[in-house]
């Protein structure tokens, strides 16, 4: 199982699966030694709101839909703590067996199984200092002049992706990124505008920072499957049966309202 917390959390749920998916057949009499352990390749701080650390227990949207493929199959999952361009590389090589919230792309289409459909979106936003005058609305080739601080591996939607005209460099993760911001090493950085607001709500830099609007790209979120297991093909087709059932239930809905991310 992920943690033994969450076998009160399933616990408490599952009447309500139960009821929400009446052609799904929970798997509560199933012995955990029976269950088939997949690992999950994840960060150490995770990425909010999909999963992230609270207190020692991972939660989040990424969380959610885990716990509800494990209540209605015959797998349970462990996560497995590594960088995220280890990540990346263990589940293609399958040392590992998933990973979370992965854009898709006909790159990594020829790498992973990309569960369908997603199971949610997130939002790429530009963040600049406040004396900046970076206008943009909405069409890349405005960035020409500015410099872009992104994460090294990271997706941001194919067509930020292949815009090669763009001055992007990479870093570690966001809190790297958003040294680089207020050092003045980049014009504008990139990313998730939710990990954003947490950290400049951390470290009280608000009055240092604006976000801009619109988006750079709204893109739908995976689960994605290692292409290195004999079972791959029985694995994506059960979990794309089930997170068509997640999507469908109202509680999915109150998920997206909980972790602000009901963008469309």
């Amino acid at each position: 199982m992920i943690n033994i917390k969450k076998i009160a959390f399933l616990l408490c749920f599952l009447p309500f699966f139960v009821l929400a998916n009446t052609s799904l057949k929970p798997y509560e009499n199933l012995s955990i030694k029976n269950k088939i352990t997949l690992t999950v390749a994840i960060t150490e701080a995770g990425y909010f709101p999909y999963n992230y650390n609270d207190n020692g227990e991972r939660k989040g949207l990424s969380v959610d839909i885990l716990n509800y493929f494990e209540a209605h199959s015959k797998y349970d999952f462990e996560f497995v703590t590594v960088p995220w361009t280890r990540g990346l590389n263990l589940v293609a090589r399958g040392k590992i067996d998933l990973i979370l919230t992965l854009f898709k792309t006909s790159k990594r289409e020829k790498i992973y199984h990309f569960i369908e459909p997603p199971y949610g979106d997130e939002a790429n936003q530009l963040i600049t200092l406040t004396s900046s005058k970076i206008e943009f609305t909405g069409q890349l080739q405005q960035l020409t002049p500015y410099s872009i601080g992104t994460i090294r591996e990271y997706s941001y939607g194919e067509t930020f992706d292949k815009a090669n005209y763009l001055n992007k460099y990479p870093a570690l993760n966001e809190e790297v990124l958003m040294k680089m911001l207020l050092a003045g090493r980049v014009d504008s950085i990139i990313g998730n505008p939710l990990i954003f607001q947490s950290i400049v709500s951390r470290k009280n830099i608000g009055t240092k920072t604006k976000a801009i609007l619109p988006y750079i790209s709204l893109t739908p979120v995976h689960i994605a499957l290692s292409k290195n297991r004999d079972d791959s093909q029985e694995i994506k087709q059960t979990f794309e049966q089930l997170t068509q059932h997640f999507k469908a239930s109202a509680y999915y809905q109150e998920l997206l309202i909980k972790y602000n991310i009901n963008f469309r």
